[in-house]
């Protein structure tokens, strides 16, 4: 089982995960636990640590493993949330965008090590970005 942290800038996890279940037609709030941090540039950093160790803490005691997005790497959001990286059972993945949302609320229940199912999520996340104009250019040329 698997549960899912997003520490992002603004209110761009909450925007995902919303915009997930409305696209999934399902009610995420039974199959996925979800817990937002919203980043400003006035909040203060160890208040949010706190919380997101909280957050983590919680989801682990409740036999979860762990997935936390961020937004950019090497952004505070990714500098806070790296340090859990070294917790088992627990992963962080930069670079979020609805596609690995989606991937990762599908394949909560999967019983996949949390190797496997950060591979899918960066995997469902690179194949969806694209360029139109390449994609044009390589079927002309066929």
């Amino acid at each position: 089982m698997y549960s899912f942290v997003f520490i992002t800038h603004g209110d761009l996890g909450k925007a995902l995960f919303e915009i997930a279940s409305e696209i999934m037609d399902v009610d995420l709030k039974e199959r996925a636990e979800f817990f937002t941090i919203d980043f400003s540039m006035v909040a203060e950093l160890n208040g949010m640590q706190e919380n997101l160790e909280k957050a983590v803490n919680s989801f682990v005691e409740k036999g979860s493993s762990v997935v936390i997005f961020v937004d950019i790497f090497g952004g505070s959001p990714s500098n806070i949330a790296f340090s859990f990286a070294k917790k088992d059972g627990v992963d962080v993945v930069s670079g979020v965008n609805l596609p690995m949302v989606m991937y990762a609320l599908e394949h909560r229940d999967s019983g996949e090590d949390i190797e496997k199912m950060v591979d899918g999520i960066i995997r469902s996340g690179s194949q969806n970005i694209t360029s139109a104009r390449n994609l044009i250019k390589k079927r002309a040329s066929k």
